[in-house]
């Protein structure tokens, strides 16, 4: 079970790390309903219990001083890699369970880990870069051979790319990297000096609170709108820019619409409907009504940038309709109120559609 001291010791240094990665996701808007130490399950036993089971199985076997899992000979026996989203021609590698001096290796540990998580949950998705694609084939292949059928089936692997920063050559072993604290700082600075531009009247503290929603909902949109498996390439031109496809943009276009809200100040009681007969405006409600249609596509096949693409063409067409049509001067008065409504079904829209990225909606800026 090893020293009790150095059981202690090590929890605690992992713990101060912790503490730091928590003050950031915080600051981000980002939270977790729990946290889990992998170095239960090696002091529990219960990877050297699932790798005994593993062990007993016809798909491993010795190499030179390491046992070695055929993670090849389950996928070809149980004709899996159609399955799995594996071409036939495809040989898997053979998964290495541990070092030569008894110590495991993360994927291994991570079979006593994911069984562990499917005793609490019917599907599992693990959100790990795209270069752990081969180690996520190997776990699920893994389980395939220990039984867990249906376990195996349900464990998803969300796939995400890397982010580069043009003229920054970043590498963990060399010590270059750049911080999300500081990537938010930045982005909050340079949202400052936008909104101070383009909104005089607000006060200082109002402006602080509004760059702070902007830079951070900037570097999540950027994060977002793209498909996970392709590169990120993160540039200040293109995250925080007013004028379009960025996180400020679809929060520039919410607060426009709530200031027309505002400025109209009136009950709207008169509305008809069928006087809306400009074509960007049905264009507006089409899009509106398909709003949970895209949710849902977006929920069901893991992508998140759906939703984003959503909000960023829906602020397009808004911003062509502001441009081009009277709202509150419309007339008649029921035309007016016919199209306030729907600037506010499309605050509602975008509103919502930031919120479920994890964005603010702010009502100026």
């Amino acid at each position: 079970m090893g020293d009790e001291e150095t059981m202690k010791l090590i929890r605690e240094v992992s713990s101060i790390c912790l503490e730091g990665f928590k003050q950031t996701l915080e600051r981000a808007g980002v939270r977790f309903d729990s946290w889990d130490w992998e170095s239960s399950f090696i002091w529990s036993g219960d990877v050297a219990r699932y790798l005994d089971m593993l062990k007993r199985t016809p798909y491993v076997f010795r190499r030179g001083e390491v046992f070695e899992f055929d993670a090849e000979g389950v996928a070809r026996d149980l004709n899996l890699k159609r399955i799995i989203g594996i071409k036939e021609d495809y040989e898997i590698p053979s998964l290495t369970l541990g070092r030569s001096d008894g110590t495991t290796l993360y994927t291994t540990r991570d079979i006593a880990y994911s069984i562990w998580k499917f005793k609490r949950a019917d599907k599992v998705i693990n959100v790990i870069g795209i270069e752990q694609r081969l180690a996520q084939i190997q776990l699920k292949l893994a389980l395939y051979a220990l039984g867990y059928k249906a376990q195996a089936e349900n464990l998803i692997h969300f796939a995400y790319n890397l982010v580069s920063f043009p003229g920054l050559r970043i590498s963990g072993r060399r010590g270059r990297y750049i911080t999300l604290d500081e990537v938010m700082d930045e982005a909050i600075s340079r949202a400052y000096a936008e909104v101070k531009k383009r909104s005089t009247d607000l006060s200082e503290d109002e402006m602080h609170n509004i760059s702070k929603s902007v830079g951070i909902g900037a570097v999540k949109y950027a994060l977002v709108e793209t498909d996970p498996l392709k590169p990120v390439t993160f540039t200040w031109d293109r995250v925080i820019n007013f004028e379009k496809n960025s996180g400020p943009y679809i929060q520039y276009t919410h607060a426009r619409a709530c200031s027309i809200l505002r400025r109209a100040s009136r009950q709207v009681n008169d509305a008809v409907f069928s006087l809306l007969k400009e074509p960007i405006e049905r264009e507006i409600i089409l899009m509106i009504a398909r709003f949970p249609e895209i949710f849902a596509e977006a929920t069901d096949d893991l992508e998140p940038n759906l939703i984003a693409d959503f909000a960023d063409s829906l602020a397009d067409k808004f911003n062509t309709f502001y441009a081009s049509l009277p709202v509150i001067k419309a007339e008649p008065r029921e035309l007016s109120d016919a199209r306030l409504l729907l600037v506010d079904a499309v605050r509602i829209t975008l509103r919502n559609s930031l919120k479920l990225l994890g964005i603010e909606a702010p009502q100026r800026m």
